[in-house]
């Protein structure tokens, strides 16, 4: 693979090995299922935090905050990477049902 070094110490090469991270973020009062791509070994902070000013999610399902039925679908959404309140890496798996929930252990 042939590969060049700007100045910075950045590189470039001919193809961009990637990593998909399905999540979950909420943005102003939008709860947003998709996927984000990481680059090489980052971990889903290095990726916002890189001083990019947006990030790409796609396969993405927007519900309201409250949870309700998805209201928009698309294949690729722009968030500005400064109006996400919160995100976080979604398991698909289920939890195994023997396991007892914390709001259990309250009653």
């Amino acid at each position: 693979m042939s590969y060049r070094v700007n100045e910075k110490g950045k590189y470039f090469t001919d193809h961009i090995t990637k990593r998909s991270l399905p999540i979950t973020a909420c943005v102003r009062d939008w709860i947003i299922q998709g996927t984000i791509h990481l680059m090489g070994e980052n971990r889903l902070k290095d990726e916002l935090n890189d001083g990019e000013t947006f990030i790409a999610i796609t396969d993405v399902q927007i519900s309201g905050r409250a949870g309700e039925t998805t209201v928009y679908e698309t294949p690729v959404l722009i968030v500005k990477t400064d109006q996400i309140a919160w995100i976080f890496p979604r398991d698909d798996a289920q939890p195994p049902e023997d396991i007892a929930s914390p709001a259990a252990e309250l009653e």
